[in-house]
């Protein structure tokens, strides 16, 4: 593991806007939106002359065509128009701003770009980041360490006897150095672990928190309610929701903590988890629209490096329709 470097910059963190290889697909996609939104006479006349360069141009812009009439497409769309987080408005950017953003360009745009603007608050918050598809080993302050997953944020407070750290999203991997006097604690979405020096990994996600102990020994406690502390053992996982602490069950820590190597281990999953685990090693996003498809249960050992393959090897066990637009999102069927 210790391979992985803290050799990010402060730039690469910041580049989250995704762009497609081929040029002349992020074309297709510019002028779709403008013809959808209502060009103007000279803009269909540029559009023409594009549209007629090439056959390149014409297969991907009548492809965008095919994808926006197809009805999986459509129900993707809405799905997100009423699902999507919107964050907080500032002085920079306003909520009405966002209103105004309306049709075709409002569904593409929270496509594309819904992960940016969801994201920023998290990231305001964070110490240390990660972006898709990449990890990072941290030193603490303490003499612990930290390995970062793909699509992960951090906060850390390690002010006086503190001894904290927040995973804001995201998962972590912790190698935590033996202090009896200063438990090292580690805050979820749903939850907190407390160790005095142990190796375990914390995973959050909207619904609950899970923990992997590989060895040592922590205390899972739900937030706000120390009543709830319940102990974990090497080789156990338990997750933290908001109905309680679920009950420890044994797995193999070298399978499920597998991410280190990149390598993804799915045991008999709903597809809806398989693709989730996905989307936070792939640049964009994915989308499931049939409820019977998102139940179906599938397994599969995939590396983090070639995702596409593990989307389409699902697709393929599950029966499922595949439809890919030019800036990479797919939508299962």
């Amino acid at each position: 593991m210790n391979s992985f470097q803290d050799n990010t910059t402060k730039d690469d963190q910041d580049t989250r806007v995704f762009r497609h290889p081929d040029p002349i697909a992020d074309e297709a996609l510019n002028w779709f939106l403008k013809l959808r939104e209502g060009a103007s006479k000279k803009q269909r006349k540029q559009f023409s002359a594009w549209f007629n360069t090439s056959e390149r141009h014409r297969q991907e812009f009548t492809r965008l065509e095919e994808i926006w009439g197809a009805s999986a497409f459509k129900k993707a769309v809405g799905e997100l128009k009423t699902d999507s987080v919107h964050p907080p408005a500032t002085k920079t950017q306003p909520r009405k701003t966002f209103r105004k953003l309306t049709g075709v360009a409002a569904a593409f745009a929270l496509m594309i770009g819904v992960t940016q603007f969801s994201d920023w608050w998290i990231y305001l918050q964070a110490d240390y980041t990660t972006q898709s598809a990449q990890m990072r080993q941290i030193s603490l302050p303490d003499g612990s360490s930290m390995l970062m997953n793909s699509e992960t944020a951090v906060a850390l407070d390690f002010e006086g006897m503190q001894r904290r750290v927040h995973v804001l999203r995201g998962e972590v991997y912790f190698d935590v150095f033996h202090d009896a006097q200063r438990p090292f604690q580690v805050t979820g979405s749903f939850g907190e672990v407390t160790v005095l020096g142990t190796a375990f990994s914390v995973l959050t996600s909207k619904t609950e928190d899970r923990v992997v102990l590989e060895r040592g020994r922590v205390e899972l406690t739900r937030a706000n309610d120390a009543k709830t502390a319940r102990e974990l053992k090497p080789g156990e996982l338990s997750h933290i929701s908001s109905k309680g602490i679920e009950e420890s069950r044994e797995i193999n820590p070298a399978e499920v903590l597998a991410w280190r190597e990149g390598r993804l281990v799915l045991e008999d999953v709903p597809l809806s988890k398989a693709i989730e685990e996905i989307e936070r090693y792939y640049s964009s996003s994915i989308f499931i629209t049939s409820p019977t498809l998102r139940d179906t249960r599938v397994s599969g050992y995939f590396k983090t490096n070639n995702l596409i393959e593990a989307i389409e090897t699902l697709a393929l066990a599950t029966g499922a329709e595949l439809y890919r637009l030019p800036t990479g999102i797919y939508f299962m069927n």
